[in-house]
């Protein structure tokens, strides 16, 4: 077959990690584009869990459609620990947080309706908006996040010119993905009134929120609703295992059931979902994040330091915690060239036009360094940076004979 038929999914359905990243899968790759988990802290204790006898029958036939009651309960306490009440009519388990988002867009969205993303904005998410056929409010950040009174600014014009207020707001606001920023509280606050005022739902995926190495922790989102509008998502893939396939919704016991009503797998593993009740209860959850974030404190170290070295003229924050860095690059140097070139070199990195549900402003890459050694990032950096000379020398070259 040469052509993909002209069937509605066909073009609405794609994967814009796999098709971004190729060469992830060659074990001569440097892999410093994908969030993927370090695999040298892959716990040992799934194994050990799977050992301990959780293989019961019942494990292995169809599960509850809203997940093991234990592992809801689990959920639960994990969530008290940032200041969230929440009971088991909260939780629905799904396969992952990314399950979440779609089973969102399933219950709130029509055909064309409205969104609200951040600028730049998770990749994988702005592929499942725009499958599910969402129009953009993309909002520019700032170092404390989403910039709330843009927001309000453009909520405002649509309102005096009768259009449509959005449907939700979709948003990381611990270490952002791509940014690495985290929302300030009183952006936080503001989204909660800027929800109630202009009737929108605001989802929270919130993956990376225990993965810190600096600072303080902020309140989540959720902690300033008092009605229901906050949706959050979590997700084990990146304090345990991705393969793992564990995710959760915490929101309204109304709004579970909805979306529960979309599920369309039998439910979630009920083996995974025992291991991870169990990991969660014998607290090998808590001590497992706490070695991974120091482990990736000296990943994000490496990779900031190699970029200052190796980049001279990008611009790079460098976050408190999470899995990626934000680069900005200088005139002249083209984001989708580099990383063709990059490719070439050994070295597996993302365009940052790929975090924008419109236009970009500038040349951006979305560094990851959760998967590679740092011997391995520094010297992948090195690889782009010989990219990255050679093609702001031709630049100014250009810029000389002009």
């Amino acid at each position: 077959m040469t052509q993909m038929p002209a069937y509605r999914w066909a073009d609405r359905a794609q994967n814009t990690v796999a098709s971004a990243a190729p060469a992830t899968a060659h074990g001569n790759i440097i892999q410093l584009g994908g969030g993927y988990g370090f695999p040298d802290e892959l716990p040992d204790i799934v194994t050990e869990a799977i050992e301990a006898g959780n293989a019961r029958e019942e494990t292995l036939q169809y599960g509850p459609l809203y997940g093991l009651d234990d592992l809801r309960d689990a959920i639960v306490e994990y969530l008290r620990d940032d200041g969230i009440a929440a009971t088991r009519e909260n939780i629905l388990i799904v396969n992952g947080a990314k399950h979440g988002l779609d089973l969102a867009c399933r219950v709130f969205l029509e055909q064309g309706d409205a969104v609200i993303v951040a600028a730049p904005s998770y990749l994988t998410a702005i592929s499942i908006l725009k499958a599910a056929e969402a129009t953009f409010i993309s909002v520019p950040m700032d170092d404390a996040g989403m910039q709330t009174q843009v927001l309000e600014e453009i909520l405002l014009a649509r309102r005096e010119n009768g259009l449509a207020m959005p449907k939700f707001l979709f948003d990381i606001p611990d270490f952002h993905n791509p940014s690495g920023i985290t929302m300030s509280a009183d952006r936080r606050r503001k989204l909660v009134e800027l929800a109630e005022a202009f009737d929108f739902i605001i989802i929270e995926d919130d993956p990376y929120r225990r993965i810190r190495f600096e600072g303080e922790p902020v309140p989540p989102i959720k902690t300033f609703d008092t009605a229901g509008r906050v949706i959050g998502l979590g997700t084990v893939s990146k304090i345990l295992a991705p393969g793992l396939r564990i995710g959760w919704v915490n929101a309204d016991p109304a709004i579970v059931r909805r979306m529960a009503a979309h599920k369309s797998d039998h439910g979630t593993s009920p083996l995974l979902q025992r291991i991870v009740a169990q990991l969660f209860r014998n607290g090998k959850v808590a001590h497992h994040i706490e070695t991974l974030s120091h482990v990736l404190r000296e990943h994000r170290d490496a990779m900031v330091e190699a970029i200052g070295r190796e980049l001279p003229g990008a611009k790079v924050r460098k976050p408190n915690g999470g899995y990626f860095l934000w680069v900005e690059l200088p005139e002249g140097v083209d984001a989708d060239e580099l990383v063709r070139r990059a490719g070439k070199e050994g070295v597996a990195i993302f365009t940052g036009k790929l975090c924008f549900a419109e236009e970009p402003p500038g040349q951006f890459l979305r560094l990851a360094y959760s998967f590679s050694t740092p011997r391995q990032i520094t010297e992948g950096v090195k690889r782009i940076g010989r990219v990255y000379a050679a093609m702001r020398a031709s630049a100014e070259e250009t810029r000389v004979s002009a």
